[in-house]
């Protein structure tokens, strides 16, 4: 078996590979060459040792061999697998999908080793197991981000990163003072020591400390802002649709994710422990959040015309079911959150780049400009329906699974306000069943309007050397997955159930980073408060 020390390449392989096609700017095949050895190394280790979790659910490694609390964890799970693989497979369909899509110019400029830089500071946020270097994940893929969003320079870019780069500075404010706040309170940033803290705190029956839940209230605000959850969604929409579409199509994948990923790491071990999980603010607040984001955004999504401005809203709608998942905070929902998290990975990220293949041929993303695309394209008619009904959860295909578990779980757990959640989550889907069955129509099946209007492009044009065969590989391989996910669904489910046990119970996850005997134990805690006590009367008597 490979040693868990070589963990770190999976952050070390695109850092190389961004610095590798830095140096050879100007140079694309080989730039092409190196990003794609860099994707296909990265989802092999990650696959190899998702396989080892069969028999060792934890691998962990200590930056510089420094022992846990005091050095940097990097921490391979089921949960931190499943989305390396994941978001590694999005990033290679939209890497390929860029060899069409992209301008020479940008690729012979930064888009290589932003697209490497970005993508290793998203592996970095699935794998660090303390905050501060979340933190520094963060930093590092909202940095590419800015970037990237940027290229091409046009004033209607720029207007909205302005705004994307504001927000996302104000929420790097807030982690770092949360951060901060934390280790002044708890002594410690490392994930796995802090969920002892709790635990050891609860076992004694004692309070936790004074604004422990105001910082997580800081820190729910960071990672819901993270994730577009409502009120925090709103500079998505207004971001999306000017990037290049291989652009937009990873971050429609992957960037939303990492801020459910902290969400759905953080709370459940640290902030919201099972004893306090009822009566938490923080609960409330989750579910509140899901239930507004994943109605209001579906409704706006059913209005819009654009089909990127459609998608981005989708995209948001459906934050909110894995924010649900999240809010419930059973085993099932979280598990259902993991399993759909990683369908709607592959699923958006192939909505959008049909949507880039339908503005080449269709020259527009406007609804009421489009129509017959089916003569034109068949191939691309069936792989958006495909998309489209994976994403609505029409069964067999995967988001129907991920779907019931979570509206399932909703509907039982006895929690005030979960079972509207799930009625909620059910008028979601049908909305986004229309949303999805307007845009197919509309595009597709329904001959081009007399009335078309010559309206303005809404969007990123393509390049005129837009190619058609690199954009087709990228959808194939994001629905080939879906599909393969579908019917590997009932492996893949127990595979997310066994991923997230660790959340509500971080016991095997505490005693992997920090050893065996770190978790406390109803007699430990009493023994710990025994020889504090003798300690410090043994000092009163010497003094």
């Amino acid at each position: 078996m490979i040693s868990a020390d070589l963990i770190p390449l999976l952050v070390a392989t695109p850092m190389a590979a961004g610095v590798l096609t830095t140096l050879l700017r100007g140079w694309i095949p080989a730039q092409r060459f190196v990003g794609a050895v860099s994707l296909a190394l990265t989802i092999t280790m990650a696959a190899y040792w998702m396989i080892q979790t069969q028999t060792t659910p934890t691998f962990v490694t200590q930056s510089g061999g420094w022992k846990a609390p005091f050095g940097i964890s990097i921490v391979f799970d089921g949960l931190s697998g499943m989305l390396i693989i994941a978001a590694n497979i999005v990033a290679a369909a939209c890497f390929i999908h860029s060899f069409g899509s992209i301008s020479r110019r940008h690729e012979r400029g930064w888009f290589h080793p932003l697209f490497h830089m970005m993508l290793m500071g998203i592996n970095f946020s699935f794998l660090t197991g303390d905050l501060f270097n979340l933190f520094v994940a963060f930093e590092i893929v909202l940095m590419s981000s800015y970037a990237l969003i940027c290229l091409g320079g046009s004033r209607q870019q720029l207007t909205q990163a302005y705004k994307y780069v504001m927000l996302n500075l104000i929420g790097s404010t807030f982690f770092v003072l949360g951060a901060g706040l934390v280790y002044g309170m708890m002594g410690t940033l490392n994930l796995a020591d802090l969920a002892r803290i709790v635990a050891e705190t609860q076992a004694n029956g004692e309070a936790l400390p004074p604004g422990f839940f105001a910082v997580g209230l800081m820190l729910l605000f960071v990672f819901s802002l993270k994730a577009a959850v409502f009120p925090l969604w709103f500079w998505l929409p207004d971001t999306y649709h000017t990037c290049p579409i291989a652009i937009a199509a990873m971050f429609g994948g992957l960037l939303t994710k990492v801020g459910v990923y902290t969400l759905m790491r953080v709370f459940p071990m640290i902030f919201i422990a099972t004893e306090i999980r009822t009566e938490s603010i923080l609960t409330t607040v989750l579910m509140a959040g899901a239930g507004a984001t994943m109605l209001l955004a579906i409704l706006g999504a059913v209005a819009m015309r654009n089909i990127r401005r459609l998608l981005a809203l989708v995209l948001v709608s459906h934050i909110g079911y894995l924010v649900f998942g999240v809010a419930v905070m059973t085993d099932a929902s979280l598990a259902g959150s993991l399993f759909y998290m990683v369908q709607h990975m592959l699923v958006m990220a192939g909505l959008f780049l049909c949507c880039g293949v339908i503005e080449k041929i269709g020259g527009t993303d406007d609804l009421k400009n489009l129509g017959g695309l089916h003569q034109k394209a068949p191939w691309l008619s069936v792989l958006f329906f495909v998309c489209a009904i994976a994403l609505a959860g029409l069964p067999p295909l995967p988001g129907f699974y991920g779907k019931l578990t979570i509206i399932r779980e909703g509907f039982t757990i006895d929690r005030p306000g979960a079972w509207m959640l799930s009625v909620i989550a059910m008028i979601t889907s049908v909305l986004t069943l229309m949303a999805m069955a307007k845009v197919w129509a509309l595009t597709f099946w329904m001959p081009p309007r007399e009335d078309a209007e010559e309206s303005p492009q809404i969007g990123h044009r393509p390049p005129r050397q837009f190619e058609t065969a690199p954009a087709y590989v990228g959808v194939v391989m994001l629905t080939s997955a879906a599909i393969l996910m579908a019917v590997f669904a009932p492996a893949i489910m127990r595979k997310a159930e066994s991923s997230v046990i660790s959340l509500n119970d971080p016991e095997p996850y505490v005693a992997a980073v920090l050893g065996e005997e770190a978790w406390p134990t109803t007699e430990f805690a009493g023994e710990l408060e025994h020889t504090t006590h003798s300690l410090v009367h043994e000092e009163d008597h010497y003094e």
